[in-house]
């Protein structure tokens, strides 16, 4: 799911997972779905930080 979001999209996404956290009127229950879901999406924001880089990388190495 989280994959076929565009990059911000994720980011808008997990904040406002990290948003709802931080809210005290939440049960349990939903805390810890929120909780694993925000990991998922921080998990595949990371991977694709790394392709970003990757892809910078090259492109600056071929400019040299």
């Amino acid at each position: 799911m989280a994959n076929k979001l565009k990059f911000e999209d994720q980011m808008k996404k997990l904040q406002d997972i990290v948003d709802k956290l931080e809210k005290e009127d939440i049960d349990l229950d939903e805390s810890i779905h929120l909780y694993e879901e925000g990991l998922q999406l921080a998990k595949d924001l990371k991977k694709q930080l790394s392709v970003f880089e990757e892809r910078i990388a090259e492109l600056n190495k071929d400019e040299e």
